[in-house]
């Protein structure tokens, strides 16, 4: 079975290979209109079931920075990230 591209390879010299923290990766996200994707529903359950199970076992979470820094984005708004802290896993 061919590798499944995770890049434009016309873009990127490596685009079959995962990898998270690629620079100049500037994504559409879950999109929007026409370029919406259906599975963010889905993706988004996902994603709120499994922070709250890793919430649940960390120790004394806290933010790294309070408040976070923030997007200088007026259309996408929120923390440009959100970094914790924690004193060890349950």
């Amino acid at each position: 079975m061919p590798p499944v591209e995770t890049g434009d390879p016309a873009r990127f010299s490596d685009a079959a290979s995962f990898v998270p923290d690629r620079s100049d990766n500037a994504h559409l996200g879950f999109g929007g209109a026409s370029h919406y994707c259906v599975g963010d529903p889905l993706a988004r359950a996902e994603a709120q079931t499994a922070l709250a199970a890793l919430s649940r076992r960390l120790v004394a979470p806290r933010l790294h920075a309070d408040p976070p820094p923030y997007r200088d984005n007026a259309s996408l708004r929120g923390p440009a990230h959100l970094l914790i802290r924690f004193n060890g896993m349950r």
